[in-house]
């Protein structure tokens, strides 16, 4: 177990490798790994999900899906079950994206599906620069293909596509959920384009309310006053102007990335 797991994560962790090893067939599981909070010292025990690859020699058949379903079922009666979020995978496929793979098993808030689920070269990236080994080969010896311009690419896309397209919909903001979906996410991408890292959203917003135009500073503190104490009074007056605020952060911090970072052209792109 790594060491910058929480004990109690670390306790829960192994309980369930041990499951895994109890009810799977010997040949299946290669490894288990952690990413995400966890993997970059960011974990919070009350709310933060546990982020977790598994990879296998082979794909999995009905019977071995319903114990996958059935170990989770377990993982649920303790605190942090239904905050597992992960994948199943076979080892062969390291380093490949959604669009590359056929459907798998995944969980998310503790209930096993076959499907596809948030897998990016940024998932493979925070496991190769900073995952944890729960149980199988050192990750350095995964050779996980992943580059720097692979991230830049999924940074792009995420910033043209997803966020772009949900700055049509100004009513999205008017959620807590939302805003600090948007304000933490995006100083993320930010600062990953800064510093070539990925670093975790609180550290993140932190480091972008020095950074950016002081415009934006009240949104970048209202989206992490709802991260980290939700139930204190908002910074803003009205939810209706900081839904604007949200729009108009992307629509910026958009164009900044394009001019400064991504490929000439890109800023054009609907």
């Amino acid at each position: 177990m790594g060491n910058q797991m929480p004990r109690h994560v670390q306790s829960f962790m192994q309980n369930y490798v041990e499951l895994l090893n109890k009810h799977l067939p010997s040949d299946l599981v290669e490894g288990v790994y952690i990413y995400g909070s966890i993997a970059l010292g960011a974990f919070d025990e009350a709310k933060s999900d546990i982020d977790f690859i598994v990879l296998l020699r082979r794909a999995v058949n009905e019977q071995e899906l319903a114990m996958l379903q059935d170990i989770h079922v377990q993982m649920n009666k303790y605190a942090f079950g239904k905050r597992m979020d992960g994948l199943y995978t076979q080892a062969s496929m390291i380093g490949k994206t959604n669009e590359e793979l056929l459907a798998y098993p995944y969980c998310t808030d503790g209930i096993v599906e076959v499907g596809y689920w948030d897998v990016n070269h940024i998932t493979w990236w925070v496991l190769k620069e900073h995952g944890i080994t729960l149980q199988g080969i050192p990750i350095g010896d995964l050779n996980i293909p992943t580059k720097w311009d692979d991230v830049l690419k999924t940074l792009a896309y995420n910033m043209n596509n997803y966020w772009f397209n949900k700055s049509k919909k100004t009513y999205l903001f008017l959620s807590d959920s939302m805003v600090e979906f948007a304000a933490c996410t995006i100083s993320r991408i930010i600062c990953s384009l800064e510093l070539r890292a990925i670093l975790s959203k609180d550290e993140a917003v932190r480091l972008c309310i020095d950074m950016l135009p002081e415009r934006w500073h009240l949104l970048l503190k209202e989206g992490s006053r709802i991260r980290t104490k939700a139930n204190t009074k908002s910074l803003y007056k009205s939810k209706l102007k900081r839904a604007k605020d949200c729009r108009d952060f992307i629509l910026y911090t958009r164009q900044l990335c394009n001019e400064k970072f991504f490929i000439k052209g890109v800023s054009n792109g609907n």
